[in-house]
């Protein structure tokens, strides 16, 4: 039943990626410390589905984030209550499915799941399963045996549940060639706008509509809150002020890393090929080797004339356009017949005919670039602050939990945290929450947590928040400065200028579709008073610049026998825009290999919705209760 590493990709996907995951940083379990182990956040028929089960899961579903967005990461998405409903409704289609698999009696022996792991690269060394890599990866990813192999073992015994559905549908390349046909079709327009600009002089606002316009509007002509905070933020490379590192230390790690502070030797040549083929006739390698001599002897009469002659004569694609000329290469580059050849002559030395796979090789040694080795002094302050770093980065658990307790232990002021760890307690100027996003590195979490009711009344300290991997930032409200109304005569110009404006647009408007009317009549453009600019080409899935989607859309919704058409959008600076399709261009016809991978991925996709379909017919014949109260964070 069970061919692993053949039959279930997806299982072997679902592991690796379990293996890959970044569990360096501490901070997303922060978030759930103190939670109710045994609450539970969905039953499924008589099963349940803890909060310790669900926060797992979500603990997992940051770590994949982290690592596919890196910096761009913000825990504050684990708040999100869609990302928060998304997570358990995965943990229930996997308990409908375990339930399947339990019916069917579908299971993994032990010497089944063995033999799945042994033959997993990350856990080989020299092609064979190594139980020490095993372990140590493990270990480095925050993991033990015992639960990496249950987990396995579940996500192979779900496999041949999963995968006929999702790796079983086939679609026909007929059907994926239409389908990229349309994707990919383009279509000739020309724009013609007509501005809200000239209408301007003619457009009359009144003080009433001014004042009346204020008043039905007055949020949105508010000064933005803002607060004065105080802050402090924990890195690696804040803890490695503070580490000191011997100077004995930074010696022997130069002395016993010299490699690392040397650059090998470097030549450049460029060089004229004879080609000749492994399973050439001794004739034809005769041959060759005759030409390359031949080429041999004219270039060492001819120095100068090298690169002239190698445009000429070289077979190698590649460097005959550049005169035979190769660059700069180290050891290990080349093939080793060729590499031989040139670090054994001087600089200028015409070498060859030499031998390699690829042929006969004419060739002349440009020039040496010597080994080089950075001397102590060279590197020493950087050697010691990669030491410093390293330590740190080794101090910063510790930090980081230190950190959390004084700012809740000590939570009027950031001076305590500041001293105990010795980093800066800094303050800001007044500032809004975007702006106070800005220099907590964006992140949205800590802007939300500073601008809370609680934050702002008890200008207490918000929890520890984690701002970017490795990176904790607390803050605490110093001032605070609520939203006001601007007042009336302070706005009443800037009112008038939007009124007006919206005036002159509709007007703009009006007039634009009564040109368009002309054009419908086939009418000429200048009959309507239009100027088109020049045609351009457009792709169904590529809105380029100054044409927005929903006018792309109109657009390719245009019958082709229906040509030319015209299809109109408001312009973003007021007015209309009128787009004149003129012609269909259909994409050249399809590579057979990319016809191919379109018509898999069409399957893939198909036999994704069969998988979700067939789990929501589990899920109709099953009770699932989701306790939505219990999603919330605690």
């Amino acid at each position: 039943m069970y061919d692993f590493l053949d039959k279930h990709k997806r299982a072997v996907q679902v592991v690796l990626a379990m293996i890959a995951l970044p569990f360096a940083f501490f901070g997303v379990d922060f978030y759930f410390r103190g939670a109710d182990q045994e609450q539970v956040v969905a039953t499924v028929g008589s099963q349940k589905i803890t909060r310790a089960e669900f926060e797992n899961s979500l603990r997992d579903h940051g770590d994949r984030l982290r690592a596919q967005l890196g910096r761009g990461f913000d825990s504050a998405i684990l708040d999100n209550p869609e990302v928060r409903y998304a997570v358990v409704e995965q943990l229930i289609n996997q308990r409908l499915l375990s339930d399947e698999a339990s019916r069917a009696g579908m299971r993994v022996s032990d010497a089944q799941l063995a033999q799945f792991i042994a033959d997993l690269p990350p856990f080989q060394e020299d092609g064979k399963f190594s139980p020490e890599r095993y372990r140590d990866l493990l270990r480095s990813q925050n993991m033990n045996p015992a639960n990496f192999e249950a987990r396995v073992r579940g996500e192979l015994t779900l496999a041949p549940l999963q995968e006929p559905l999702t790796a079983g549908s086939i679609v026909a390349q007929p059907s994926a060639a239409r389908y990229l046909n349309l994707l990919e079709q383009k279509r000739e327009i020309a724009m013609a706008t007509v501005d809200a600009e000239p209408f301007l002089k003619e457009a009359k606002v009144a003080d009433a509509d001014v004042k009346a316009h204020y008043d039905q509007n007055s949020a949105a002509f508010t000064t933005p809150e803002q607060v004065r905070f105080e802050y402090a933020i924990l890195t690696p490379d804040a803890l490695a002020r503070n580490v000191a590192v011997e100077p004995a230390e930074v010696r022997k790690h130069y002395d016993d890393h010299l490699a690392t502070y040397s650059t090998p030797e470097e030549r450049s040549a460029a060089h004229v090929l004879i080609t000749v083929a492994r399973d050439a006739k001794d004739a034809e390698k005769a041959a060759a080797r005759k030409k390359a001599d031949e080429i041999a002897a004219q270039v060492r009469a001819q120095p100068a004339r090298f690169a002239e002659i190698a445009k000429a004569q070289s077979q190698d694609p590649g460097s005959a356009p550049q005169g035979g000329d190769l660059g700069s290469f180290g050891r290990g580059t080349m093939v080793k017949p060729f590499e031989d050849a040139v670090f054994s002559a001087q600089p200028g030395a015409i070498v060859g005919p030499v031998e390699s796979d690829f042929g006969w090789h004419v060739i002349r040694v440009n020039g040496v670039k010597a080994s080089t080795q950075r001397t102590f002094d060279q590197v020493k302050n950087e050697i010691e602050a990669e030491l410093k770093r390293q330590r740190a980065q080794q101090k910063f658990a510790a930090a980081a939990d230190q950190f959390q307790n004084l700012v809740y232990e000590q939570a009027d002021t950031l001076a305590g945290v500041g001293k105990a760890l010795d980093i800066p307690v800094q303050t800001s100027p007044p500032v809004t929450r975007s702006q106070a996003q800005q220099i907590a590195l964006g992140s949205a979490k800590f802007a939300e947590a500073l601008f809370s009711p609680t934050s702002l009344q008890a200008k207490r300290n918000s929890d520890a928040i984690e701002v970017a991997a490795n990176t904790l930032m607390a803050g605490r409200v110093i001032e605070h400065k609520p939203s006001a109304p601007r007042p009336y005569d302070e706005v009443k110009d800037e009112i008038r200028r939007q009124l007006e404006r919206k005036v002159a647009s509709e007007a703009a408007e009006k007039a634009g579709r009564a040109k368009l009317a002309l054009l419908e009549q086939r009418k000429s453009d200048k009959d309507a008073g239009l100027v088109f600019a020049k045609p351009i080409e457009v792709v169904r899935n590529q809105a380029g610049p100054g044409l927005a989607p929903d006018a792309l859309q109109r657009i390719f919704q245009v019958e082709p026998a229906k040509l030319p058409a015209y299809v109109t959008a408001a312009n973003p600076r007021g007015g209309l825009t009128i787009y004149r399709v003129s012609r269909v261009i259909d994409p050249p016809t399809l590579d057979p290999a990319r016809l191919k991978l379109a018509a898999d991925r069409m399957g893939d996709q198909i036999g994704r919705e069969f998988a979700n379909a067939y789990i929501a017919s589990l899920r109709a014949r099953a009770d699932v209760q989701i306790r939505q109260g219990q999603l919330d964070k605690k």
